[in-house]
């Protein structure tokens, strides 16, 4: 299954100061616009490896979003508004 970076985002580039894709697309749950910023660096690890986890500069919720779609408001959306706690 693609990533939802490589099937429905749109994003752009630039090189300065650092190389930065800016990933944007619609929340699958909400269809609310919310973009990912990952630095070049990170993108060429994961795709040579194959793992999201190569994003190491993006906390979870965003890596989220670029696997499936769905964005924090999103998962606030299914989860009826509620957040679920953050681990010790």
């Amino acid at each position: 299954m693609k990533r939802y970076l490589d099937r429905a985002c749109r994003y752009t580039e630039v090189y300065d100061p650092e190389h930065i894709y800016t990933f944007t697309g619609p929340c699958v749950l909400t269809g609310e616009p919310y973009s990912v910023e990952v630095k070049g660096s990170e993108l060429h690890q994961m795709r040579e490896k194959d793992c999201i986890l190569q994003l190491k500069s993006l906390d979870e919720d965003q890596r989220e979003f670029l696997i499936t779609g769905v964005s924090p408001a999103g998962w606030a959306k299914l989860n009826g508004g509620f957040s679920v706690p953050a681990k010790p």
